[in-house]
């Protein structure tokens, strides 16, 4: 089942100190976007279970509102976007969820 929400992308620009480790700097940048959440398909739950996953749902958006970030925040939670999937010219699937095992 779908449904219409709105979410907030986050992106945080990194930098590699003197050990070579890859840290951030400065403030995260949040962006608000709308999109549409859908279930996530049980292949899908499978192959993001396998990968260390735990998957908590698709949203489907514009494409032009997407840069490359990789943590969503819907309400308080913030999850890890780990695939996307471009289906359609003008939209993106973002696949987002928890690590487990860490």
């Amino acid at each position: 089942m779908a449904r219409d929400i709105s979410f907030s992308l986050i992106s945080q620009t990194k930098q590699k100190d003197s050990t070579g480790q890859m840290k951030p700097t400065g403030e995260p940048t949040v962006k608000k976007c709308v999109g549409t959440q859908k279930s996530v398909s049980q292949n899908e739950f499978f192959k993001a279970s396998q990968a260390g996953f735990r998957p908590e749902g698709v949203i489907e958006m514009n494409i032009a509102d997407y840069a490359g970030e990789t943590v969503i925040q819907i309400g308080s939670n913030k999850f890890t976007i780990y695939r996307t999937y471009y289906p359609e010219s003008d939209f993106v699937e973002l696949y987002f969820g928890d690590r487990v095992g860490i």
